[in-house]
């Protein structure tokens, strides 16, 4: 969400700008000099819109944002990914499989947890890659 200056001699444009998306919708406003009585009340203008939007439209929560599904997800839950890679490490080959939960613990960072198809079976290992998740995401919500 922000405010940005639009100064066009060529288009004869020069007004303020405001863009706030929330909850998938962007809502977007020009606030032009001429139609406010100068730059600075222009600028005003467009301060309330977008106080005001900000006011009236809650961002999502961290707990919402973690339930959203991308596009690409394939487990069909967000948040848990199966993991089927090779690696090499000192000369040899790993074959590394494995069910990945991961949730946000703040300042950008996400905790991760594993669980190894070779030790719980496929079935198992998405299990509890499942629970972790679910839990990890309960007491997200109590905060």
């Amino acid at each position: 969400m922000h405010i940005y200056r639009i100064d066009s001699a060529k288009s004869r444009t020069h007004s303020w700008c405001v863009t706030v998306q929330r909850r998938g919708r962007i809502y977007h406003q020009h606030f032009a000099d001429l139609l406010y009585g100068g730059k600075r009340k222009a600028l005003d203008a467009a301060k309330l819109y977008r106080d005001s939007l900000v006011v009236n439209l809650r961002p999502l929560t961290r707990l919402e944002v973690c339930r959203i599904k991308k596009k690409n997800n394939r487990s069909g839950v967000s948040g848990v990914t199966k993991i089927d890679v090779w690696e090499h490490n000192r000369g040899r080959r790993y074959h590394r499989r494995y069910w990945l939960a991961q949730w946000p613990i703040g300042n950008g960072k996400a905790q991760t947890k594993k669980f190894s198809i070779t030790r719980y079976g496929e079935q198992g290992a998405r299990q509890r890659a499942l629970q972790a998740r679910q839990e990890a995401l309960k007491s997200l919500a109590r905060t």
